[in-house]
């Protein structure tokens, strides 16, 4: 990804954060001051979470690889791993956690 497509990625994701923002500032009641706040932290939470649960999960995909390659005479490569799935999944398993564990 080159520059130019970082800044377009980032004008577009920041247009439609000011944009929702400025929807719910105007539909909804006044939040309390330190809301957003509280918003900010979830999310540095969640992609903490996100970052040890993908970083686990390419550690115990990289075991069992390793393993299979010791234990067979089969071939499997570690690019197996690299599977846009493994992302999407690993940041769902970090926000079901963080739900689960701001319930409790």
């Amino acid at each position: 990804m080159g520059l130019t497509e970082l800044i377009f990625i980032a004008a577009l994701v920041g247009a439609t954060t000011f944009a929702a923002f400025a929807a719910t500032k105007a539909l909804s009641p006044p939040a309390a001051a330190g809301s957003i706040l509280q918003a900010l932290r979830a999310l540095l939470d969640w992609a903490g979470m996100f970052a040890i649960f993908l970083a686990a999960n390419l550690m115990l995909g990289a075991a069992v690889i390793l393993m299979i390659r010791a234990l067979t005479p089969r071939f499997v490569a570690l690019y197996t791993l690299e599977n846009l799935l493994m992302l999407i999944l690993s940041a769902a398993q970090a926000f079901v956690f963080q739900a689960w564990w701001r319930c409790e």
